[in-house]
């Protein structure tokens, strides 16, 4: 989401998060620069610093979806499947000599989804919809959002994937990680 895009506080769309059963993460800014490119079709170059203290964490991220990969990564190595949870944070750009910041809040859903008491299920491309319509709905843009069958960033999944439009502006996407990342359904 653009800053200023939305009324609600940083703190209500977090609760709205948490309510809908996700936990809130915070990952680094800083990620690897082979990393920085992924999961995403938009152009723009990479803000790599000068002399950083780790080849791991050369360049300032654009996309959060790398930093989350990476928690589920971890997770998994230590045999927790069920992995639900979102970041508010901020992704970093330069375009010719213009340099940007955005807030942008991302969802990572693998393994079992809670429902309510007694209520679990796998969780599939559907859970994830939901949750992206739930803070759509939440933020004010009910009826004026779609999910539209469009190019998807080689990461991701083309058959289970989809952009998220707004008044006919792509805002984000949705889907599944594609077979050739992870062979789970991380979405």
């Amino acid at each position: 989401m653009r800053k200023g895009s939305y009324d609600k506080t940083q703190r209500e769309i977090r609760n709205k998060m948490i309510a809908l059963g996700l936990k809130e993460t915070l990952t680094y800014v800083l990620i690897n620069d082979k990393e920085v490119n992924g999961y995403t079709l938009d152009e723009f170059e990479p803000l790599k610093l000068l002399d950083p203290i780790t080849e791991e964490r050369n360049t300032l991220r654009y996309s959060m979806i790398p930093s989350l990969y990476k928690i589920y990564e971890y997770n998994k190595a230590r045999e927790n499947k069920d992995v639900c949870l979102f970041e508010i944070g901020k992704g970093f750009w330069k375009k010719g000599e213009e340099y940007g910041e955005n807030q942008k809040i991302c969802v990572l859903m693998t393994g079992k989804y809670y429902e309510g008491i007694g209520h679990n299920k796998n969780v599939d491309f559907y859970d994830i919809k939901g949750v992206t319509e739930e803070l759509l709905d939440y933020l004010g843009y009910a009826g004026r959002y779609s999910f539209m069958k469009q190019e998807m960033p080689k990461e991701m999944h083309p058959g289970q994937s989809a952009m998220i439009n707004v008044n006919g502006s792509n805002i984000g996407m949705i889907g599944k990680i594609h077979p050739s990342v992870t062979k789970d359904d991380v979405y």
